[in-house]
């Protein structure tokens, strides 16, 4: 099981079904899936999304930071990111841009992802 299934296990001190954990996000504003909690409360899920922390924090009570150590991201800040002000002369097209290269960085390709498994420092042929 993963650290993050364990300690989302841990803080489940009322035992609530991955129904419950869904309903009582959605309630709060949330959209959890119940499939989506399963998978966490069983250890069998790739990396969360902030949606998804954002929703177990809130119906389990655990902090963002620790979610975050649990699930091996950043855990220092927990806020969403917010650009300096001079960012509000950007154009729509800027805007796009920079939203795209934030993603890119938190996803990176899979040659990536499989290089830094085997510990290289880039993929291959790359």
């Amino acid at each position: 099981m993963s650290a993050l299934s364990e300690l989302i296990s841990t803080a489940n001190t009322e035992q609530l079904s991955a129904r419950s954990i869904s309903r009582a996000a959605q309630l709060r504003g949330h959209t959890l899936n119940h499939d989506t909690a399963a998978r966490y409360l069983r250890g069998a899920h790739g990396t969360p999304d902030e949606a998804t922390l954002r929703a177990l924090s809130d119906v389990l009570d655990i902090p963002m930071s620790r979610l975050r150590a649990a699930a091996e991201l950043p855990s220092e800040s927990t806020e969403p990111y917010t650009p300096p002000p001079e960012a509000s002369r950007l154009s729509r097209r800027q805007r796009r841009a920079v939203d795209e290269i934030i993603r890119a960085m938190l996803d990176p390709a899979p040659g990536a992802r499989q290089a830094a498994r085997r510990g290289e420092a880039e993929p291959p042929g790359e």
